[in-house]
């Protein structure tokens, strides 16, 4: 078997039937196999899938473990050569599985590699960037963006610069379409499942990078990615479990005693953070009402919401439990 196709979804029925017909267009020359965990979703997923696709493996989980469990329970069942962590409310191009692999076929000392993404308008999506550092996670994620401090930082992990049209070795490419060598995983070892969601994909591409082989970007191949419909169904939970896979990020690999320091900066400016957002945002909205601008009206009035459910409801625990 030349490649596994490991997709793990929660709740996007119909994101998921789109990506497996385009896979069912679009398929590779070589032997492969796709690989479905559920991860307990309530919209009919697995019976759909089990009608209308009854090649795909699926693995019904009666919870939902997580992304990166889920993705360890597919690896488990995989027997390609090659396998590619796919997310659900992406779309394959014509040959683009066939680029992937021929890229590694061609390039032994590439553990992983990732294609160029697509906006739903066909614009370039950012899809790759360099591992997170404690200077760019404050002003990313606290006060310090009202001051614009540590943003230069910020700005170089993303990689603003980078070009989308030319292969290059990258820190990280995102986990929405992610191939990886059988062979590194088996070295490497699997998803880190202390991540329930967020930075898994990250993890693994350092431990591949610490382990000395290449992250490659390949811009030869092309998948569409919606992007986030999974995600946004707990919009202020899910910016808790950003946080604190950060966090697990930096303990690992940055050491327990100096991420303890910086939580001491970072949790509390993260607080204030979201009382910023509050009263910006308040004044926005005001603002945005006077001048009859629905879109930014919308934009600030559910970006204070959340900020407010964050505080009320979840600053103990981001303090004292993260």
């Amino acid at each position: 078997m030349k490649l596994s196709i490991i997709i793990v979804s929660w709740n996007v029925r119909e994101d998921l039937v789109r990506c497996l017909r385009s896979i069912e267009e679009n398929q590779p020359r070589a032997e492969f196999e796709i690989i479905v965990v559920d991860n307990a979703s309530s919209d009919g997923t697995v019976d759909s899938i089990k009608q209308h696709f009854p090649d795909v493996t699926i693995i019904a989980n009666k919870e939902n473990r997580g992304f990166a469990a889920a993705n360890n329970q597919g690896i488990k069942k995989a027997q390609g050569q090659y396998l590619l962590f796919l997310n659900p409310d992406t779309i394959v191009h014509p040959l683009s599985l066939d680029v992937l692999m021929n890229f590694m076929d061609g390039n032994s000392d590439a553990g992983a590699c990732g294609p160029k993404l697509l906006n739903d308008d066909g614009t370039t999506q950012p899809s790759t960037r360099r591992f997170p550092t404690f200077r760019g996670a404050l002003y990313r994620h606290t006060a310090f963006r009202f001051l614009w401090i540590f943003r230069s930082e910020y700005e170089k992990l993303l990689m603003k610069d980078f070009d989308y049209d030319r292969e290059m070795d990258v820190d990280e490419v995102t986990g929405a379409a992610l191939m990886v060598r059988r062979s590194v995983i088996d070295r490497v070892g699997c998803m880190d499942e202390s991540f329930f969601m967020y930075y898994e994909e990250v993890d693994l591409c350092y431990r591949i990078k610490q382990a000395g082989w290449r992250t490659v970007f390949v811009p030869e191949a092309v998948i569409t990615h919606l992007g986030g419909r999974s995600a946004s169904q707990i919009s202020v939970m899910n910016h808790i479990l950003m946080l604190t896979s950060l966090l697990i990020f930096f303990r690992k690999h940055r050491g327990k005693l100096t991420t303890r320091v910086f939580s001491f900066v970072f949790k509390p400016a993260v607080i204030l953070g979201n009382i910023c957002n509050i009263a910006v945002g308040t004044v926005t909205y005001i603002f945005a009402t006077v001048t009859l601008n629905k879109r930014i009206r919308a934009k600030n009035a559910a970006k204070v919401k959340n900020s407010a459910i964050l505080l009320g409801k979840y600053s103990w625990q981001l303090l004292f439990r993260i």
